[in-house]
């Protein structure tokens, strides 16, 4: 478990206007710098899983903050990380998402033969945001499918 002296370093950080709270630009703009894709909109439906103040959960207080960087740096298990491993190979232009080509392209690899066709409707079943491409929530939704 991360100490609450770094977590409470990495809030800081993150709060650039210092007003006690971290919005979901403040965090998007934090994870994108360092290079972790993630939208506004997946944000927002996290911050909305951990937000205490139900009447806005735009912003998080350094509690709900701890409770959500807790979750995502310090309890990962084997199987989020072989996930997060199967996605960057899939992923191979590392933009944070996987195209069908990036899909086609690996599965021809391993000796599966995939149409570019059938690529795009593996995509397009599990694209939520209808991008044509699939971030790792939806590589993950995906995994977890049975098709």
């Amino acid at each position: 478990m991360a100490n609450l002296d770094e977590i409470k370093r990495v809030f800081e950080i993150i709060d650039e206007n210092m007003d006690g709270v971290v919005s979901v630009v403040e965090i998007s703009g934090f994870v994108n710098g360092i290079g972790i894709t993630i939208s506004e909109k997946d944000l927002t439906c996290l911050f909305s899983s951990i937000c205490i103040a139900e009447e806005n959960c735009s912003s998080v207080r350094f509690e709900e903050f701890a409770l959500l960087y807790q979750s995502i740096f310090t309890n990962e298990d084997t199987e989020s990380k072989d996930l997060m491993e199967a996605f960057r190979v899939f992923d191979r232009n590392e933009d944070g998402y996987i195209s069908s080509t990036e899909l086609q392209q690996v599965l021809s690899s391993m000796g599966l033969i995939a149409q570019g066709q059938h690529c795009e409707g593996m995509i397009c079943k599990f694209d939520s945001d209808c991008n044509g491409l699939l971030d790792f929530t939806e590589f993950k939704n995906m995994m977890a499918s049975k098709f």
